[in-house]
């Protein structure tokens, strides 16, 4: 699969969270993203003299959001994993968000020590784990025929 192809494979099924998608689709797909919004990061700056999140990076962000959501769902089918596992990054993100707040509140002063610990460690832990092992699963080549998601375009080719 090319670039060219990958991306509009991508933009075509923005929202299919059913079938399954290479692993060519998926990393030309995070390619794209990271490329457009460094350049959108730059018209930012030039435009409006700021590295804050501008408009440029924002509608961009949007607008890459879904196909890149729908893109991850479709490579996890594609090595025979359930689309659920992204819930796993973000309940541990919501937790560490928790933790961390609950932490500043028990000793705001040094929110990381002693009992702030407790609160944050464990589910900071677990966001950087569950986003290493989907890091990790996106390497992985593609079940070969058919799975529970759909055959495979690419057998074959």
């Amino acid at each position: 699969m090319s670039f060219g192809d990958a991306i509009g494979e991508c933009f075509f099924n923005y929202a299919n969270f059913r079938d399954r998608a290479a692993r060519a689709e998926y990393w030309w797909w995070a390619l794209f993203v990271i490329v457009v919004l460094l350049v959108a990061s730059v018209l930012d700056y030039l435009v409006f003299r700021d590295w804050e999140i501008g408009p440029f990076y924002l509608v961009i962000a949007l607008a890459s959001f879904l196909p890149g959501l729908s893109v991850t769902v479709r490579r996890l089918h594609d090595i025979g994993r359930s689309g659920w596992w992204l819930a796993l990054p973000v309940a541990a993100g919501v937790l560490t968000a928790i933790g961390t707040i609950a932490a500043l509140v028990a000793n705001p002063r040094d929110p990381l020590s002693g009992v702030g610990l407790i609160y944050a460690g464990p589910p900071i832990i677990a966001l950087v784990a569950s986003s290493v092992l989907l890091l990790v699963w996106m390497f992985f080549p593609s079940d070969p025929g058919n799975n529970r998601y759909g055959p495979n375009r690419y057998a074959g080719l």
